[in-house]
């Protein structure tokens, strides 16, 4: 996959530059909303390849975020890679069940950053 475009939904201006920085670096593009509407109005105009949200983000509520998303058509399947602290990933997998989520701790994003290919791939 050449040049994805990734949508990220982070609060954590540290986390959300050495997340930016690992995937421009591999050629992504990035966009960043922090904002119910605004991931889904980006969702809709730039038809990303992977969304990245923070399940702890201040600004949102996830259930309603992917909700929203979920509700458009042309998202329906679109691939969403969330994180949270460890030992919240079991809650959240089954509050958020879907075949176009994966849930995973804050270290994997950490961990894997530098192979986004590898994290599309896991759709």
């Amino acid at each position: 996959m050449s040049n994805p475009a990734i949508l990220v939904a982070i609060a954590d201006l540290f986390f959300l530059s050495k997340i930016t920085t690992a995937l421009e670096a591999q050629g992504c593009t990035v966009r960043v909303a922090v904002q119910v509407q605004q991931v889904t109005k980006e969702a809709v105009d730039q038809t990303p390849s992977l969304v990245i949200l923070d399940l702890g983000i201040a600004t949102m509520d996830p259930v309603h975020l992917i909700q929203e998303v979920r509700r458009i058509p042309q998202l329906k399947n679109l691939p969403i890679l969330c994180y949270t602290n460890h030992t919240q990933v079991p809650e959240w997998d089954e509050k958020l069940r879907d075949n176009y989520i994966k849930v995973v701790p804050n270290s994997y994003i950490s961990s894997n950053i530098s192979n986004i290919v590898g994290i599309i791939n896991l759709f």
